[in-house]
């Protein structure tokens, strides 16, 4: 049988990282929105 050179564990670890970097850039561009929404509503006060 001819390999590929991945096996089910490097697949399965593959998509892992994907999801855990999907996940970590929504929260990286939640985190951002929610600043700029703060920093907005601050200056308005003043």
């Amino acid at each position: 049988m001819v390999s590929l050179g991945y096996n089910e564990d490097e697949r399965q670890n593959g998509w892992v990282a994907l999801v855990m970097a999907v996940i970590a850039l929504l929260f990286i561009l939640y985190m951002g929105s929610s600043l700029v929404t703060s920093t907005r509503e601050f200056w308005t006060i003043y």
